[in-house]
């Protein structure tokens, strides 16, 4: 049973952030487990979540949010001076930096503000598989968790878009603890409609793929914004790229992407009969040419990817479910992030 939006801290009461610093184990029993999802699970990366720097922040603002966005306007902060350009608003040329270059210049401004996060958050049935420690769909639950609670810590507006086997759901960047709550609920709603598909209990349909989602993104997001996928980018390609080319214009972006150790090598077990929910497949597992294809196009894959990422300047980190959560997504946004 989940909790209602008006009683679920007390139906989970979480425990100081401060709590960490004398209590270390702590972050072990974080860390996700097995093939379900759980609300209090969720709940309790809270914990954790002030030590995700998602962006420095500047200790000497007392304006809501209390960051310097990357959206830029007429703000309170000056940014810098740069060549005039079609539709720049004439009220902000610097005429003494145009009288000197003999060029028209305008001022910069960089806006304080709450900054819209959004998780895309992939669970789809491809998510819904995992050799170790636990499922793809369960370490995305868990980390969209801690990025929830992290951008309410850093005093951000949190937002999410679910894709799964039965459309798309988006839900509006809120600052708010409900909005937590809401995009948990839709998180655990999902895995519970696909445990039934996975049982034959569902119905055969054409699931939305990642280009529906980053077509979508594109149309959603917002200048300034920050926009975090998390998927196992199976079915990427080039017209992903392209809708997220209008994304990375405006907004800062990341990719966190998340495999399982038989997703890159297939034991030689002979014939396996495979299932998704949708589509079931058998394969020789020691078929030596299939096997080397296999492994082929998971490479060529995997570096299209990460080319395709660098190209758009997109941080990208890669966690499999055999790996600890906190100390991944730690490392990757206090370095990472910052040089990716």
């Amino acid at each position: 049973m989940i909790a209602s939006s008006g009683d679920y801290w007390n139906w989970y009461p979480l425990p100081d952030a401060a709590d960490m610093n004398t209590h270390s184990s702590t972050l072990a029993t974080l860390e996700p487990r097995g093939a379900k999802i759980v609300l209090g699970d969720l709940l309790r990366w809270r914990l954790a979540a002030p030590h995700i720097p998602l962006e420095n922040r500047r200790n000497s603002s007392q304006l809501a949010g209390g960051r310097r966005s990357t959206l830029r306007g007429r703000g309170i902060d000056f940014d810098e001076v740069r060549l005039y350009q079609a539709g720049d608003d004439v009220r902000a040329i610097d005429w003494r930096v145009t009288a000197r270059t003999g060029k028209p210049h305008t001022k910069i401004f960089r806006e304080e503000k709450e900054r819209p996060v959004l998780l895309v958050i992939d669970l789809r049935s491809e998510m819904f598989f995992g050799s170790r420690r636990c499922f793809k769909s369960v370490l995305v639950a868990h980390a969209a968790a801690l990025l929830a609670w992290a951008t309410l810590e850093a005093g951000d507006r949190i937002g999410a878009m679910l894709v799964s086997d039965d459309g798309i759901i988006d839900i509006k960047p809120r600052r708010s603890r409900h909005t937590v709550l809401q995009i948990f609920r839709q998180i655990i709603s999902i895995s519970h409609r696909q445990a039934m598909l996975n049982q034959g209990k569902g119905l055969s349909f054409d699931p939305p793929s990642l280009q529906d989602a980053m077509q979508q993104l594109s149309v959603i997001s917002r200048p300034g914004s920050c926009s975090i996928l998390l998927s196992d980018f199976h079915d990427w390609n080039e017209d992903c790229g392209r809708a997220l080319h209008s994304v990375v214009r405006q907004s800062q972006c990341f990719a966190m992407q998340f495999t399982d150790a038989l997703e890159q090598k297939m034991p030689a077990l002979g014939l396996v009969r495979l299932r998704n929910g949708l589509r079931t497949a058998t394969i020789d597992t020691q078929d030596s040419k299939m096997l080397a294809r296999f492994q082929q196009q998971n490479r060529q894959h995997q570096e299209n990817l990460e080319k395709a990422l660098r190209t758009l300047k997109i941080p990208h980190v890669s966690l499999q479910t055999a790996e600890l959560l906190f100390p991944a997504l730690r490392q990757f946004f206090t370095y990472g992030a910052a040089h990716g």
